[in-house]
């Protein structure tokens, strides 16, 4: 069995015979895990364009196809800048986001097997940095730490992450790192369906370390760092917090 599931090969192969299909590619998680590391399963699509007004024009489009192949679909939220529609066919769902990307890209997307182009692998690494550092989800310490293994640094990851976004700051970027502490160990009871082998205590270990690494480093940038001098009680506090945690 592949990545993707049959559905959502079908919905990719109904996009790309879509007209203008050509100014969207795949990226995310699916992206990621179906294309590059093959280490995990990802039930959704994302579908992202530099042409906004494009957006609405395609979603429409996509939901008339499927309609006329007898596809269930549901509109959850349509704005300008972003579509998302349920599918539903034969017990499966697929939820597919059309969105607005960002204008900072490192490479241009490239070709695809299943007609849609894809996005560059150090565009979704990046994202998915930024993503964690936004929101705290397991799939996305799994995606960092698995491209952090076997693709890039997380200091490479992190100095391209910040030319993405100059407002990713370290300290905070540690205080979603330490997070990860809050994982389980059993790996069945993590809401992510591996491909590859995970030892989910290792990957707590990795980004608490991290976490620590960060914060030493913002102790010893202080004087110069937005918000903190030397006899910083919150950037104290966290230094102490961290080292406290067992897997350090």
């Amino acid at each position: 069995m592949g990545i993707l599931t049959t559905l959502q090969e079908e919905l990719l192969q109904v996009f790309a015979e879509t007209e203008e299909s050509n100014l969207f590619y795949l990226t995310g998680g699916t992206a990621l895990a179906a294309h590059y590391l093959k280490h995990r399963y990802s039930r959704d699509l994302d579908l992202f364009t530099k042409e906004e007004e494009i957006i609405g024009y395609m979603g429409d489009r996509i939901q008339n196809s499927l309609k006329a192949k007898s596809i269930e679909t549901k509109t959850i939220r349509k704005l300008k800048s972003f579509y998302e529609i349920l599918v539903i066919k034969g017990g499966q769902e697929c939820p597919i986001h059309l969105g607005l990307d960002s204008p900072f890209r490192f490479e241009e997307p490239e070709e695809s097997l299943w007609g849609v182009r894809i996005d560059a692998l150090v565009d979704i690494a990046t994202n998915k940095l930024l993503t964690l550092f936004g929101r705290v989800e397991p799939r996305d310490f799994v995606d960092v730490f698995f491209l952090a293994k076997e693709i890039f640094s997380l200091n490479e990851l992190v100095e391209k992450s910040k030319q993405k976004d100059p407002g990713l700051d370290e300290y905070y970027l540690a205080i979603a790192f330490h997070q990860a502490k809050e994982l389980p160990d059993d790996i069945s009871k993590l809401p992510v369906q591996m491909v590859k082998p995970l030892d989910v205590r290792e990957m707590k270990g990795y980004f608490i370390k991290q976490a620590v690494s960060l914060i030493d480093k913002a102790k010893k940038s202080s004087i110069h760092y937005t918000g903190f001098d030397s006899s910083d009680d919150k950037l104290k506090k966290s230094i102490r917090f961290f080292r406290g945690t067992k897997y350090c």
